[in-house]
């Protein structure tokens, strides 16, 4: 079951107010502890930071995160910046952030681009199905 989140009440559907773009954030539970949260639209500033908001609810409420970019038009530095700032936030939470497979071919380039792969890996869908954890120190 998908939710619709709008982070600053933690209901409805997320939307960037300061643009005509589209954007929206779901959070679905998975087995084991895994949320995905499903990126649609763009990912500029303001959505960058609705991002950054719900995924760090999510990892301070034990869940590993599971980010789902496969509807993602588009990403600027804002948005690798909220990446860069998640992966933080994770390593110290103690949880696991991992990007779905399915993923645009320009998300997946620009990712490898800015050397996030190692410190996000790309995994299947299913939580089970992981390689070894990278070092994050």
């Amino acid at each position: 079951m998908s939710t619709p989140v709008n982070p600053s009440n933690g209901s409805g559907a997320a939307h960037d107010d300061d643009s005509a773009a589209p954007f929206a954030l779901r959070l679905e539970p998975m087995d084991r502890g895994w949320v995905r949260v499903r990126v649609e639209g763009e990912l500029a500033l303001t959505s960058a930071s609705l991002l950054e908001i719900a995924v760090e609810r999510e990892l301070q409420a034990h869940s590993h995160i599971l980010l789902d970019f496969s509807q993602v038009d588009f990403i600027d530095s804002a948005g690798l910046r909220a990446m860069t700032a998640l992966v933080r936030t994770a390593k110290t939470r103690g949880r696991k952030l991992r990007l779905s497979s399915d993923m645009p071919p320009h998300a997946r380039r620009l990712m490898e681009i800015v050397g996030l792969l190692p410190f996000v890996p790309i995994q299947s869908e299913d939580p089970d199905d992981e390689g070894d954890e990278p070092d994050l120190s």
